[in-house]
């Protein structure tokens, strides 16, 4: 952890409450509440960096346009190693 604003999160917030903040609202949507929280910009890279760094898992939102392209069979539901797709979208990994 070598980004300043990756140390203040977890000193300040701690790792749970960051990472229900990212599990809840994904990666944008918890960058913006965190920053009110922080009262400092906290930069959705930072979770993208924190989410693979402790390899947290959140369930895919069927709105997204991720989801939509792996239903579409545009892109593998494996390559989104963050996110839990329903089984059967696991199954049909089409690409």
């Amino acid at each position: 952890m070598d980004n300043s604003m990756t140390k203040k999160l977890i000193k300040s917030l701690g790792e749970e409450e960051v990472k229900q903040t990212w599990q809840r609202l994904g990666m944008y949507k918890a960058a913006e509440e965190l920053t009110k929280k922080m009262g400092e910009y906290v930069s959705p890279s930072t979770l993208r960096y924190l989410s693979n760094l402790y390899d947290w898992k959140r369930p895919v939102n069927k709105l997204s346009p991720i989801y939509k392209g792996v239903m579409a069979g545009n892109v593998k539901a494996s390559y989104y190693k963050h996110l839990i797709f329903p089984e059967e979208v696991n199954k049909n990994d089409r690409l």
